[in-house]
């Protein structure tokens, strides 16, 4: 199987700020990294060929949708 449907998880700050869970990290100290958590809002599809994550836009709501996706690729 080359594709696999993961949790779409990004970085969420109390002010509302996102920042990329595959990124660098999004604190620049200690105190302000108690402000950060992970967030994790529906699915997307990791390709285990070249292990890309995502590309598809906004995140799939269920598993469903991303197994929909992949049927297409």
């Amino acid at each position: 199987m080359r594709y696999e449907i993961i949790e779409h998880k990004h970085w969420r700050h109390t002010n509302g700020k996102k920042a990329s869970f595959y990124g660098t990290i999004p604190w620049i100290s200690d105190k302000e990294k108690e402000q950060w958590r992970i967030v994790s809002n529906g699915y997307t599809i990791r390709d285990l060929k070249t292990g890309t994550i995502g590309g598809f836009g906004s995140p799939f709501k269920t598993k469903e949708e991303a197994q929909n996706k992949i049927s297409k690729l």
